[in-house]
């Protein structure tokens, strides 16, 4: 029996947005590091893609260690690419030593990058220590029998005796004009 021979078919490119994270290895040198960057995108423009924005991050630690690496050069494209580009990119970056991760995700039609800008740390003032003299000192110690046995009157100003005052308030008891 023969075989059939499969007919490559010709797809109309369509081109997409795609953004794309690379991390490159830290030992390369800026010099090393722009040279591979103009290369990879004339990579992309020979290939039919379109580079929009680039945004070098620079040196940053990773996540987790990658192989011997525990930092790495980031770097984040937007691109315009053609759809029938993207294994042939994809297995161009895993290829290439100086890429130790790369990321390539498409976007929406509407999406707009932000560049990255380095978050400044403003020095806190140092904080001032909160005491806990809010609470007035409460009285440990009770008064003596003495002490007790006294009343201030506050009309008169004088100290009386607990005696007395029940003597004065019996009085005003049994008075008739007391109406209870």
């Amino acid at each position: 029996m023969a075989k059939k021979k499969e007919v490559a078919r010709v797809v109309d490119p369509i081109d997409r947005k795609y953004e794309l994270m690379l991390v490159l290895q830290p030992d390369l040198l800026e010099s090393a590091v722009e040279k591979k960057l103009r290369e990879f995108e004339k990579f992309l423009t020979d290939n039919g893609g379109e580079v929009g924005m680039k945004d070098n991050w620079g040196k940053r630690k990773l996540a987790y260690k990658i192989g011997k690496f525990d930092t790495g050069t980031y770097v984040v494209y937007n691109i315009i690419l053609p759809t029938t580009f993207n294994q042939e990119l994809d297995n161009h970056m895993r290829i290439d030593k100086d890429i130790i991760r790369f990321l390539h995700i498409s976007l929406k039609d509407n999406y707009e990058y932000a560049k990255f800008e380095e978050e400044k740390v403003v020095a806190e003032e140092p904080k001032k220590e909160v005491s806990n003299n809010y609470r007035k000192p409460v009285a440990t110690h009770r008064a003596s029998s003495k002490e007790a046995s006294t009343t201030d009157i506050k009309d008169k100003g004088k100290k009386a005796d607990a005696g007395s005052l029940d003597e004065k308030l019996d009085k005003l008891l049994e008075g008739d004009d007391l109406k209870i």
